[in-house]
Protein backbone atom coordinates (compact mmCIF):
# COMPACT_ATOMS: atom_id res chain seq x y z
CA UNK A 1 0.00 0.00 0.00
CA UNK A 2 2.24 2.77 0.78
CA UNK A 3 5.99 0.98 -0.52
CA UNK A 4 6.90 1.97 -3.82
CA UNK A 5 4.52 5.13 -4.53
CA UNK A 6 6.69 8.21 -4.66
CA UNK A 7 5.81 9.93 -1.21
CA UNK A 8 6.17 6.65 0.60
CA UNK A 9 9.12 8.18 2.88
CA UNK A 10 7.40 11.22 3.97
CA UNK A 11 3.83 10.01 4.04
CA UNK A 12 5.04 6.27 6.37
CA UNK A 13 6.53 8.80 8.65
CA UNK A 14 3.36 11.04 8.89
CA UNK A 15 0.92 7.81 8.96
CA UNK A 16 2.89 5.55 11.30
CA UNK A 17 4.85 8.40 14.25
CA UNK A 18 2.45 7.04 16.41
CA UNK A 19 3.92 3.41 16.15
CA UNK A 20 7.90 4.88 15.34
CA UNK A 21 7.85 7.55 18.00
CA UNK A 22 5.44 5.78 21.00
CA UNK A 23 3.84 7.32 23.46
CA UNK A 24 1.64 5.59 26.21
CA UNK A 25 -1.31 6.63 28.07
CA UNK A 26 -2.36 4.89 31.06
CA UNK A 27 -6.33 4.16 32.61
CA UNK A 28 -7.72 2.49 35.70
CA UNK A 29 -10.85 0.35 35.87
CA UNK A 30 -13.34 0.33 38.95
CA UNK A 31 -11.18 -3.03 40.15
CA UNK A 32 -7.75 -0.78 40.08
CA UNK A 33 -6.32 -2.73 36.99
CA UNK A 34 -3.89 -0.44 35.05
CA UNK A 35 -4.34 -0.59 31.26
CA UNK A 36 -1.66 0.92 28.81
CA UNK A 37 -2.70 2.02 25.62
CA UNK A 38 -0.58 3.43 22.63
CA UNK A 39 -1.45 7.19 21.25
CA UNK A 40 -2.54 6.91 18.44
CA UNK A 41 -3.97 10.15 17.51
CA UNK A 42 -7.51 8.24 17.61
CA UNK A 43 -10.22 8.97 20.45
CA UNK A 44 -8.19 8.31 23.84
CA UNK A 45 -9.90 6.15 26.90
CA UNK A 46 -10.57 7.64 29.88
CA UNK A 47 -12.66 5.68 32.17
CA UNK A 48 -13.22 1.98 32.10
CA UNK A 49 -15.64 0.09 34.00
CA UNK A 50 -14.95 -3.74 34.96
CA UNK A 51 -12.56 -5.59 32.01
CA UNK A 52 -13.97 -9.12 31.63
CA UNK A 53 -10.49 -9.85 29.37
CA UNK A 54 -8.41 -7.41 29.95
CA UNK A 55 -5.93 -9.03 27.58
CA UNK A 56 -8.20 -8.93 25.05
CA UNK A 57 -9.11 -5.38 25.39
CA UNK A 58 -5.49 -4.25 25.71
CA UNK A 59 -4.63 -6.17 22.70
CA UNK A 60 -7.32 -4.95 20.43
CA UNK A 61 -6.82 -1.37 21.26
CA UNK A 62 -3.12 -1.60 20.93
CA UNK A 63 -2.64 -2.93 17.30
CA UNK A 64 -0.87 -1.05 14.03
CA UNK A 65 -0.83 -2.20 10.51
CA UNK A 66 2.12 -1.07 9.36
CA UNK A 67 1.59 -2.12 6.01
CA UNK A 68 -0.81 -4.03 3.59
CA UNK A 69 0.37 -6.41 1.17
CA UNK A 70 4.01 -5.51 0.09
CA UNK A 71 5.71 -6.51 -3.15
CA UNK A 72 8.49 -9.14 -3.09
CA UNK A 73 11.45 -6.52 -4.39
CA UNK A 74 10.59 -4.15 -1.24
CA UNK A 75 10.57 -7.17 1.71
CA UNK A 76 13.53 -6.99 2.48
CA UNK A 77 13.64 -3.33 3.22
CA UNK A 78 9.97 -3.82 4.92
CA UNK A 79 11.72 -6.16 6.66
CA UNK A 80 14.43 -4.13 7.76
CA UNK A 81 11.75 -1.33 8.97
CA UNK A 82 9.39 -3.61 10.72
CA UNK A 83 12.23 -4.93 12.94
CA UNK A 84 13.42 -1.57 14.14
CA UNK A 85 10.01 -0.10 14.56
CA UNK A 86 9.48 -3.36 16.64
CA UNK A 87 12.77 -2.99 18.93
CA UNK A 88 11.65 0.54 19.46
CA UNK A 89 8.70 -0.42 20.87
CA UNK A 90 9.92 -2.71 23.29
CA UNK A 91 13.07 -0.41 24.66
CA UNK A 92 10.20 2.50 25.01
CA UNK A 93 7.24 0.11 26.85
CA UNK A 94 10.82 -1.09 29.01
CA UNK A 95 11.76 2.36 29.96
CA UNK A 96 8.20 3.90 30.37
CA UNK A 97 7.01 0.69 32.28
CA UNK A 98 9.82 -1.16 33.98
CA UNK A 99 7.69 -2.64 36.58
CA UNK A 100 5.07 -4.37 33.90
CA UNK A 101 5.22 -7.26 31.56
CA UNK A 102 4.03 -6.81 28.24
CA UNK A 103 4.22 -9.25 25.24
CA UNK A 104 4.80 -7.58 21.82
CA UNK A 105 3.70 -9.56 18.28
CA UNK A 106 4.41 -8.86 14.97
CA UNK A 107 2.18 -10.58 12.49
CA UNK A 108 4.31 -10.33 9.18
CA UNK A 109 2.47 -12.09 6.37
CA UNK A 110 3.51 -9.57 3.05
CA UNK A 111 0.98 -11.37 0.94
CA UNK A 112 -1.49 -9.44 3.27
CA UNK A 113 -0.42 -7.42 6.06
CA UNK A 114 2.25 -6.45 8.74
CA UNK A 115 0.76 -5.89 12.17
CA UNK A 116 2.23 -4.95 15.43
CA UNK A 117 -0.01 -5.52 18.68
CA UNK A 118 0.96 -5.11 21.92
CA UNK A 119 -0.53 -6.14 25.90
CA UNK A 120 0.05 -6.29 29.17
CA UNK A 121 1.17 -10.17 30.63
CA UNK A 122 -1.80 -10.53 33.19
CA UNK A 123 -1.35 -13.01 35.71
CA UNK A 124 -4.87 -14.35 35.55
CA UNK A 125 -5.34 -14.66 31.84
CA UNK A 126 -4.11 -16.11 28.29
CA UNK A 127 -2.23 -14.04 26.08
CA UNK A 128 -3.86 -12.78 22.84
CA UNK A 129 -2.18 -14.84 20.27
CA UNK A 130 -0.77 -18.93 20.83
CA UNK A 131 1.81 -18.41 18.39
CA UNK A 132 2.00 -21.92 17.68
CA UNK A 133 -1.18 -21.56 16.01
CA UNK A 134 -0.41 -18.33 13.91
CA UNK A 135 2.92 -19.04 11.94
CA UNK A 136 3.56 -15.57 10.48
CA UNK A 137 3.74 -14.07 14.33
CA UNK A 138 6.67 -13.34 16.44
CA UNK A 139 6.20 -12.64 19.98
CA UNK A 140 8.27 -10.88 22.08
CA UNK A 141 8.23 -10.97 25.74
CA UNK A 142 9.30 -8.36 28.18
CA UNK A 143 9.65 -9.46 31.70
Amino acid sequence: KYLGTKMFKLDYLIICQSIIFPKFYTVKDNGNNEYVFLKTGEKEIHSLNVVNDKTQLEGYENHFHLFGKVKKCYQKKARIVIELITQNLIKELKQTYPNKKFRVYLDCDFSDHVIIRFHQQWHDEHSYYDVAEFPSITEFIID
